[in-house]
């Protein structure tokens, strides 16, 4: 029943890149564990969603937990987030839920699943592998409340999160998916500032874009947050410079100092990935010709692109991250995949004393001063047009099933992903009439 409820709302995962929610838990697992570190800075979706849903967000994850037949239902939070912890404890004991909570530190990317898998259970998850594979599923809190929500009724058609940065009134958003970022600038007031780029997610794992590209910007479900931002040249590098302009900067500066390996929270844990060799295996090879089945290129696949590497590790502000993007780009359209292998993992003695403070992240970006902004305040708004686009999550793009000119309610299913397929449905997010079907679906609202 619960599954089905899952499937029918179009749930995918919060916190993420929109996995399919019911796929991740058509299985039975050891430990259930919920994302709650609100992993990037200046992100607060998260922590709104625990200090004012904390109660529905507890019944969900029990029913989820008994759905898994879990042993362990733990939510993984930051220990410095007291507010959020007492509501959640107060949840807790007034259901009587069998759900503990694990303290994390404070440090990026606290939020990645397989670190957290390794901070909760001490297990490591293997080198190209997923979480139940050491016996463990992990949702996002967010996702949670979702997931509530389906148990009555109600499919997903509004989205949660952050606008902050360079606005004049930074805070929680809830608005239909499908809405323009526009639309979200304009309910923070604007911007304080006349020439920006923005980040669409948290500083370090979200998609960056120039002013010229923000009005082609919709809401997404997976849409954790917009931060407006002036032009940096470090972010603005990530945009502007190209392949081999990255190539080259590499093969001529970096010194080898393995500080992109010692940082990076994959080799931490024991994975086989060295983003220093394969920063040096530019040099001796013809790039993109060469990058075939060679096992240091292959590391490369076993990168997470958290990006400490390039904000934090680089002394020479080379973008190991991007060069290892680029080399999985050039494996995956090889066909070329991560050999699974019964190596022994063993995980860094050192890795204690290098976990990242997200304030360094915030000080190399050039963020610090939006740091201490208060995102408490949740605004609704109802948007007169949405464009919901077919492909938001992993997987298959959904099937448009209505057509222009036909009339919908917000909650409908206007596309319904391939039979067989590894995806979720979406639905409309606002009354109205259908006026395009292309790789979004535009609705507008009815005049009542």
């Amino acid at each position: 029943m619960l599954l089905e409820q899952i499937t029918s709302a179009g749930i995918v995962g919060c916190g993420g890149a929109g996995f399919p929610t019911a796929a991740k838990y058509n299985t039975k697992a050891e430990y259930f564990i919920i994302n709650a570190a609100e992993c990037e800075p200046l992100l607060k979706t998260d922590h709104y969603v625990m200090n004012h849903y904390a109660d529905e967000c507890i019944q969900s994850i029990a029913a989820v937990g008994k759905l898994l037949e879990a042993e362990h239902i733990v939510i993984a939070t930051k220990g410095h987030y007291t507010k959020e912890i007492n509501a959640l404890e107060t949840a807790i004991h007034a259901q009587n839920a069998p759900i503990s909570i694990f303290k994390m530190n404070n440090f990026y990317p606290a939020g990645d699943e397989q670190i957290m898998v390794f901070e909760v259970t001490g297990r490591t998850v293997p080198p190209g592998g997923i979480p139940i594979e050491v016996g463990c599923v992990i949702s996002n809190i967010s996702t949670m409340l979702n997931i509530y929500q389906a148990q009555h009724g109600k499919n997903v058609t509004h989205k949660l999160l952050t606008i902050t940065g360079a606005v004049k009134e930074p805070k929680i958003l809830e608005v239909p998916i499908g809405t323009s970022f526009d639309d979200c600038l304009a309910l923070a007031g604007g911007a304080t500032i006349d020439d920006f780029m923005f980040i669409n997610g948290g500083p370090m794992m979200g998609k960056t874009g120039t002013q010229e590209d923000f009005s082609q910007q919709v809401v997404t479900k997976t849409t954790s947050g917009i931060i407006i931002m002036e032009k940096r040249d470090f972010i603005y590098e990530l945009l502007e410079k190209e392949i081999p302009q990255m190539i080259n900067k590499a093969r001529s500066s970096c010194i080898q100092c393995r500080l992109c390996t010692e940082l990076c929270p994959r080799y931490q844990i024991g994975h086989p990935i060295h983003p220093h060799r394969v920063m040096r295996h530019l040099t001796i090879t013809e790039v993109p010709e060469d990058i075939d089945d060679d096992p240091i290129w292959k590391e490369a696949l076993l990168c997470c692109e958290c990006g400490i590497c390039e904000a934090i590790a680089c002394p020479m502000n080379l973008l190991p991250r991007q060069v290892n993007k680029y080399v999985k780009q050039r494996l995956a359209e090889k066909g070329i995949r991560y050999q699974k292998n019964d190596q022994p993992l063993t995980p860094s003695l050192m890795r204690e004393y290098q976990q990242v403070p997200p304030v360094k992240i915030l000080l190399k970006d050039g963020l610090k001063q939006y740091a201490d902004l208060k995102v408490e305040n949740l605004q609704k708004y109802e948007t007169p047009r949405v464009s919901i686009p077919l492909k938001m999550h992993i997987g298959a793009p959904c099937e448009p099933i209505i057509q222009i000119g036909d009339q919908v309610k917000a909650g409908d299913l206007i596309g319904r992903k391939p039979e067989k397929a590894l995806g979720a449905d979406i639905h409309a997010s606002i009354d109205g009439t259908v006026t395009a079907v292309a790789a979004s679906i535009t609705i507008e609202r009815r005049d009542n």
